[in-house]
């Protein structure tokens, strides 16, 4: 299992970076965390490898 961290100042760029990650066919998404403070948006996403 890996983790991904995701970071971004704005909801747009965040959404971006998620669905870009999300849309990656490669993997197997196990969870997301998802926290918003005043300054930013962040998630750790934990992943497994899809072996093809």
């Amino acid at each position: 299992m890996k983790i991904k961290t995701i970071r971004s100042l704005t909801e747009s760029g965040f959404d971006k970076k998620i669905n870009e990650f999300l849309n990656n066919s490669s993997k197997e998404i196990v969870d997301i965390k998802f926290s918003m403070t005043i300054f930013d948006y962040g998630a750790m996403s934990m992943y497994r490898d899809i072996e093809k």
